[in-house]
This record gives C-alpha cells, structure tokens and sequence, in this order.
C-alpha cells in the first residue's frame, strides 16, 4: 500500500472532483458548501497531477512536448549526481574529521582483545600467523639468503657487545621458565634421536671398541673379553638396545618434568654463568668473544648458515603442522598471556589505541581521496537504467508521501480559496 499512497490519493481527490462536478451540472445538489468541497477536490487533483509530473521526472522520460526535455532527471544528470554523492560521502559523512570523531571514543585495544580471546577468532588469527610464517620461510635456504646473513652478521657481531646481552637475555628467560619450551624440544628431538637405527649402529660400534681397548690393556682382561666373544656374553646389540631404552626413559622423565635433577642442575649452571656474563666477568665474556670470532671467521660460515637455516625451515614446517606442537603450544601460551596483561594495563591499551588512532588517520589524510574514488567506481558501474532502478528502489517509495502531500496541501488550498470567495460574495 505505501507505494501506492500517491497513486491513490491522486484517484479520490480526481474522483471527488468529478461525482461533486457531475451532481453540480445535473442540478442534484447546489448548495455553496458543495462548491467549497468541489474546489477543494479540484485543487487536490492539480496539486497532486503537479506533484506526479514531478515525481516522475526524476526517474523517467515523459513524453510531453517542451517538458520532455525536462524530465529524465536522474539519467540526464548522473555526472552532476555522482560527484555530489561523492562530495557528500567524501567531505561531510566520512569526512576525516568525522572519522576521528567516531573513533575517539572507541577503545579499540579492548575490542581486539574481547575479539582475540574467543576461541573460533583465536584459531583463525593463528592460522594466519601460521601461513604467513610458512610463506615467509619458503626462501629460507636459499643460498643467497645465506649470504647476506653471513655479510650482516659479521658487521653486526664484530660491534655488538654479545656477552652482555646475551647474560641479562639468558637470566631473564630462565628466570621466568621461558626456556621450558626448549628445553621440552630439545629433550623430544634427543629421544627421537636415540630411536633412530643408526644411533643403535653407531652404538655397538663403539661397544665393540670399547671392548677391544678395555682388552687390550692387560692380559687378563684381554682372557675376559675373549671368552665373552666366545661363549656370548657380551651381546652388543643386546647392551646398545638396553642403553638406549634407558637413555629413552632418561630423556622423557626429563622432559615431563621441569624439577628433574639434570634439568635444575643444568639452569643453575646456565644461571650461574648467565650472571657472570651479564655483570662483566672477564673469563666468562671470553668463551663468548672467542666463540664469536672464531664463528665469525670460519671459512664455510656461509654454507654453515644455509645448512642452519634449511634445518630451521624443516624443523619450523612441523612445528607449524598443528596446534598441539610445542613451538604452537609457546605461541598460543604467549598470546593469550599478552592479551591477559593488555587486559588489566588500562595504560598500555590506552598507548596502543593512541597509535592505532593516529596510523588511521594519517592513513586517512593519504588515501582518504580513495574512499570518493571508490563511490564514484560504483556508480559508473551502472548503466542509466540500474542507476535509476536502484535510486528509485531506496527513495521511490517515500517519494510518493510528496504526491500525497500535494494532493492534501492543494485540497486545503483549494478549500480556503473557495470559503474566501463565498464570503465576498455573501
């Protein structure tokens, strides 16, 4: 019904106008108060035609003669339609002042936060992650890479003061149990290492030289060997398989557990010599200075780097493969533990949504032409007939409340004039 009000009301003011007229010349009705209702009708017709011709234009041609050329208004105008949509959008609605406004107010830090901390959001802000580094890493071993690397490294270690840094970054980490993460790869790389067959070869290898050496120091224990090579008592591969079952057993113990006696010993010992390094001890800063020039010098440092780095690409592959490795299960630990303390530092969020806002809008003040770019794109997309249908879509229908209000404007109109002439005739 609503977009068909003008159309409506165009039809009662027309046909009031007719039946009061008709009955008027048939004589059936004359009194002065009819003739105020039939120009009242009359004026709401005219009102209402004008307001239909007008409404109409905007969208189609109409075939009259002389005002035809007057109609079409939208198409006939698009140039004109566009940039005042583009004008209007670019400098009043998203204008950069009104932009900055808007976001003044927002705490974006926490609505990154709030959206982060959902699981679903979450899993897809780590793939990303993932497939971002698994793109970056695709041109790790490329022996070009190598080389740059070898060429930044020499300049930067031969002025960096390694030892320092590397004492006050070793103490920290341990300090706060950030190498746990390590230490649980490193000990699950060793127990795949002591199951890998050649480990087993390389063991009895070297049960049996230990065996000739320990035989050949003195007569009698080269007698012992001899008669457990003789009546089987000394099965290597039964020996090297018990080392390594127990080496296996060792080493997981020792990755399940952050309070195992190697793994305490060994980060009091790293403490220990972290703090040495951080406070300046001359023989401790010397391993590292040594080890530095030594690395920085070495003739095959470039295919050292390339073998490293293709290593890394591998191993970093399947630490990507899912969720559930350590290198992931560190991420998504130190995620959620940055977005915990983003979420109680009103501070550091309030410092975060200052750079954020300030990005934006010099973003804005470079590109902010874009945005007018883009509306005006869309528009020259359409022809003249999807303009007009879209346009006529959006407003068409309120459009006809303007054809109501003239039919209901000249009605009164009309009234009035017709109880001001009665009343000079009277």
């Amino acid at each position: 019904m609503k977009n068909r009000v003008g159309s409506i009301s165009l039809l009662i003011a027309f046909g009031g106008f007719a039946v009061l007229e008709t009955m008027m010349q048939l004589g059936l009705i004359d009194h002065w108060g009819w003739s105020v209702f039939k120009a009242g009708f009359e004026a709401g017709t005219v009102g209402g035609m004008a307001d239909w011709f007008a409404v109409s234009a905007l969208f189609h041609e109409i075939p009259i003669p002389y005002v035809r050329k007057h109609t079409d208004i939208i198409a006939k105008n698009r140039e004109k339609l566009t940039e005042g949509i583009v004008d209007l959008v670019t400098n009043k609605w998203l204008s950069p002042e009104v932009i900055a406004e808007k976001l003044h107010d927002i705490d974006l830090a926490q609505k990154v936060i709030v959206f982060l901390k959902k699981p679903s959001n979450q899993e897809k802000a780590i793939d990303l992650i993932k497939k971002i580094a698994l793109k970056l890493s695709d041109e790790l071993d490329n022996p070009n890479l190598a080389k740059s690397l070898q060429s930044m490294l020499t300049e930067q270690l031969s002025e960096l003061d390694l030892a320092s840094s590397l004492g006050v970054w070793l103490e920290k980490s341990i300090k706060n149990d950030d190498h746990n993460q390590i230490w649980e790869q490193l000990l699950e790389a060793g127990a795949k290492s002591v199951s890998e067959p050649e480990i087993k070869e390389l063991l009895i290898d070297k049960l049996r030289d230990a065996a000739k050496e320990y035989g050949n120091k003195s007569i009698l224990k080269g007698l012992t060997v001899a008669l457990g090579r003789t009546f089987n008592a000394l099965d290597y591969e039964a020996i090297a398989d018990e080392l390594l079952v127990k080496a296996n057993e060792f080493l997981t113990e020792a990755r399940y557990n952050p309070n195992h006696p190697v793994r305490t010993k060994f980060d009091s010992w790293m403490l220990d010599f972290a703090h040495r390094l951080a406070t300046g001890d001359e023989e401790t800063r010397k391993l590292v200075d040594d080890f530095t020039n030594r690395f920085i010098g070495h003739a095959d440092l470039s295919k050292i780097i390339q073998r490293m780095l293709g290593g890394f690409k591998n191993t970093l592959a399947e630490q990507l493969d899912n969720n559930e490795t350590p290198l992931m299960q560190f991420v998504i630990g130190k995620l959620n533990q940055i977005l915990d303390n983003l979420e109680n530092d009103v501070q550091a969020r309030e410092r975060i949504n200052h750079w954020i806002k300030d990005t934006i809008s010099q973003m804005l003040e470079e590109f902010h032409g874009e945005i007018g770019n883009m509306v005006r794109s869309s528009l020259e997309k359409l022809d003249n007939k999807e303009l007009v249908v879209q346009i006529e879509e959006k407003v068409g229908n309120d459009l006809q409340y303007i054809r109501l209000n003239g039919a209901l404007v000249g009605g009164l109109v009309g009234v009035m004039i017709a109880l001001v002439k009665v009343m000079f005739e009277i």
